[in-house]
């Protein structure tokens, strides 16, 4: 046809996809009054200041993230289409991104499947080469891609090692995936890395960084589960080392030390699987993090998906799916606990004209408040709670309507007495657990009294006998589960963290999560803390919470379908009124790639 004719036919084309996304949308919303305001299409869910992938399509986990010290820029690569190549983009301040020309495609015959995830490592060489370490879908090779030009400063085209793959179960390796970033060891003669495998994380070593012998696993703790995207880094300033793996649907991270002569890492705070020690109790998996040089630190990006059904193949229906985390630096308290802060570039984003402050403040219980002066889909929040003594839920409700038919809530939980939660599990601690054939979990309760060597107790319902009741030396956090029921012996405070989409959205056919996802709040030294800060950003579909100066985060991904869903409040669940010390909060101006 001609150019007249190929003219028409795109914007044909064009309309109607427009129109078939909107049908999407209101389709699951015709039970709604006819007067009540729609969102026109789905446009208004992608998020404009965490990372979205031009053009528009499936995207998973992080990849390849690395400072380059020559061209002074910021690469993320991430796992792109289907099936998967490695996207790219770059950024001098990780906020605002550039898309580049996909670094590697899956054109050779080991990695026609896929290629999967993987990292990067700049080399210590004169050039500071980067180097591509990443898997492939059959998780049985691991191979290499070097800068086709080191001159170029936006490290835009990657060549393939020729002897690819580097490593492979033909030649003896463990089946497994997604390459760490390598280090040297201390004498700095050798070069290490590890992979995910079904045992853990093993290690291989290699004095050129192109042919690598299998040392052993560096882990000594097995959850019998596959190990995804690992990572194994040093605190900046500290001896204390980090081993993360993502496994079970979440991120798991242990600190301890590490014998370089060895290649072992022994945990000295909680193993891989202790459900407290995760990166992000929501929705967040495969993270990946990197050391920044130009700031001394170490900085984490993680797959935050859909929570709502998409298709992987072009994030159909609605042509897009998944965003990156926004970027979180990894510190550590002074127990040794994790604790995650947003990078201050992320602060260049606040409209300083839209900023509103709010005083002590009192909600009474079971009220929720506007916040006035401030509403929008792109805010960042900085909130203070007083802790009450009492059984309390204290929150904020983001992404509301005025008439709260929708709204997305985020806050904290105290519960006081503790001596008998139904539908609650302590997971671990036990000295004793002994199959029972009654039902009332009252009985096992009375077990743990009347033993001096009992703190705590959970009954299970497991069938086909009635339960199990399991004695405990400790008082682990606390996880919900309905066939659980459990107490202590000397009531103390628990403190958890949620996210509630449940009353989020009005669409009844888009498959989206309407739930409540939580975790506990280890407190600091075992101090109850007196006060409960949320740093709360909301970006169209994602809302992210740090909460305990970051000891703990969670993310959430909420689809309102009223225009006017845009507003906040501030909220007492239920039990005792909840008290706001202190909150500054901003409108965020976009920051969209290009």
């Amino acid at each position: 046809i001609g150019k007249m004719g190929s003219g028409i036919l795109s914007v044909f084309i064009r309309l109607f996809a427009i129109a078939a996304i909107c049908f999407v949308v209101v389709d699951g919303l015709n039970g709604l009054n006819g007067d009540v305001a729609l969102v026109s299409d789905d446009s208004v869910h992608i998020p404009q200041f965490h990372f979205v992938p031009l053009p528009h399509d499936w995207m998973n986990d992080p990849n390849g993230l690395f400072f380059d010290p020559v061209f002074k820029k910021y690469h993320l690569m991430f796992q792109y289409q289907t099936p998967r190549v490695w996207g790219h983009a770059i950024s001098e301040d990780m906020v605002h991104w550039k898309n580049l020309p996909i670094a590697m495609e899956n054109d050779e015959w080991y990695d026609k499947g896929g290629v999967f995830s993987g990292s990067a490592t700049v080399l210590d060489d004169a050039a500071q080469t980067p180097v591509l370490s990443y898997s492939v879908s059959t998780n049985d090779m691991q191979c290499l891609a070097f800068p086709a030009n080191r001159s170029d400063p936006n490290l835009t085209v990657w060549t393939k090692y020729e002897g690819n793959p580097v490593i492979s179960t033909k030649t003896g390796a463990l089946p497994g995936r997604d390459d760490t970033t390598a280090w040297k060891s201390n004498d700095g003669k050798t070069w290490r890395m590890v992979y995910g495998t079904n045992s853990g994380a093993i290690a291989y070593t290699s004095t050129n960084f192109l042919n690598w012998t299998m040392h052993g696993l560096i882990n000594q703790d097995d959850t019998t589960g596959m190990w995804e995207c690992p990572d194994f880094y040093q605190l900046v300033g500290t001896n204390v080392f980090v081993l993360k793996a993502s496994t079970e649907g979440q991120d798991y991270w242990s600190v301890g030390s590490y014998d370089d002569s060895t290649i072992i890492f022994t945990s000295t705070l909680g193993d891989i699987g202790n459900k407290t020690q995760l990166y992000d109790y929501g929705q967040y998996y495969a993270s990946k993090r990197f050391f920044d040089p130009s700031k001394n630190r170490h900085v984490l990006f993680g797959w935050v998906s859909e929570e709502r059904t998409v298709n992987p193949a072009g994030g159909k229906p609605y042509g897009w799916a998944s965003i990156q985390s926004l970027p979180r630096v990894v510190l550590m308290d002074s127990d040794r606990w994790l604790r995650f802060q947003p990078v201050e570039e992320l602060q260049m984003l606040r409209n300083e004209s839209t900023k509103v402050t709010l005083g002590t403040t009192t909600i009474a219980a079971g009220q929720a408040i506007p916040l006035s002066g401030i509403s929008g889909r792109q805010l960042e929040i900085i909130v203070q709670f007083k802790v009450n003594s009492e059984t309390s839920s204290c929150g904020v409700d983001v992404l509301a309507s005025p008439d709260r038919k929708e709204f997305t809530t985020v806050g904290f939980d105290v519960a006081s007495d503790t001596s008998y939660m139904v539908g609650m599990d302590l997971p671990g601690g036990d000295y004793s657990v002994v199959n029972v054939n009654y039902t009332d979990p009252h009985t096992c309760q009375k077990q743990c009294l009347s033993d001096n060597n009992c703190v705590a107790w959970t009954y299970v319902v497991r069938p086909p006998l009635a339960g199990a009741c399991c004695l405990k030396n400790a008082i682990p956090a606390q996880n919900s589960n309905p066939t659980c029921t459990s107490g202590v012996k000397v009531p103390w405070t628990n403190l958890s963290l949620f996210g509630d989409t449940t009353s989020s959205s009005l669409n009844q056919t888009d498959g989206h999560a309407a739930n409540k996802r939580e975790g506990a709040i280890v407190a600091k030294n075992g101090q109850i803390p007196s006060t409960m800060d949320l740093h709360i950003y909301v970006d169209h579909s994602a809302v992210e919470v740090y909460a305990y100066n970051g000891r703990h985060v969670l993310t959430r991904r909420t689809y309102p379908t009223l225009a006017a869903s845009d507003n906040v409040f501030l909220r007492s669940l239920h039990g005792a009124d909840c008290i706001v010390q202190s909150l500054t909060a901003w409108e965020m101006l976009g920051a969209s790639s290009t």
